[in-house]
């Protein structure tokens, strides 16, 4: 019985011997396998055709074309301090607001002797002075007849114009409600008639201490973009634009 175990018993050792040595030859491919893929993983993966961005080198601005940008700066902030001061004159609208009195709220015209007539106090002097001037000494006038003087003055409208002549689309005359360049007034006046407009020789007429003052402007500069300061007008200049000479 004992001798016909024992070679079953071998058969089942070599049996089981078999299974272990296939098993660890099975794990060790998994493991071979396993390092292989993480291996590929690591390495970074080549695109067929890698993208190429290129970007465009910026140019250190020129120091003409910075010249040029202070320059229009410095012009553009070149605002004459009369516009900052304006004076109320001949021809010019007020409005003068209460603070209490609200019944007292006028509307007036400045008159051509530079007078408003005000309720209560009667005429006052306005042409030359500014608004806040204005305010200024009604409040002292209005101080010995009313409780509260507190009031406002501001300028609805204003007289002061200047003229466009010459080779420009609508001729003629331009309200002054804000400042004004040579440019701006005949922009105002639907600009230069280009078959015959001259814009490099715009002049300018000013009356100056009782004597007329002419101004020439090249302003085909400041149509091309190039950097020019501004020509401010006052109240009733004239703008000229000449008419090109054709020689035949």
């Amino acid at each position: 019985m004992k001798a016909m175990m024992m070679p079953d018993l071998g058969l089942r050792l070599h049996s089981s011997s078999a299974r272990t040595h296939s098993a660890c030859i099975l794990a060790l491919g998994i493991l071979v396998l396993c390092a292989a893929g993480c291996a590929v993983q690591s390495q970074p993966q080549k695109a067929a055709f890698a993208p190429v961005y290129v970007v465009p080198a910026q140019p250190p601005p020129a120091a003409g074309a910075q010249r040029d940008a202070e320059a229009r700066a410095a012009a553009a902030a070149q605002i004459p301090r009369e516009f900052a001061l304006a004076k109320i004159q001949e021809g010019d609208v007020i409005r003068v607001m209460f603070e209490v009195e609200t019944n007292l709220n006028t509307v007036v015209k400045v008159q051509l002797d530079g007078t408003i007539t005000m309720p209560l106090i009667g005429t006052v002097r306005a042409a030359g002075k500014t608004a806040t001037e204005l305010q200024a000494e009604l409040m002292q006038a209005y101080e010995r007849v009313l409780k509260v003087n507190q009031l406002t003055v501001g300028i609805v409208s204003t007289s002061a114009s200047v003229y466009v002549s010459g080779a420009v689309l609508k001729p003629g005359r331009i309200p002054m409600d804000r400042p004004l360049t040579a440019l701006d007034a005949i922009m105002e006046a639907g600009g230069f008639d280009f078959t015959r407009a001259r814009p490099s020789a715009v002049t300018v007429l000013r009356i100056e201490n009782g004597t007329q003052v002419t101004y020439r402007l090249n302003l085909k500069r400041a149509l091309e973009g190039k950097p020019q300061a501004p020509f401010y007008l006052k109240p009733f200049d004239i703008v000229h634009v000449p008419e090109k000479v054709f020689n035949f």
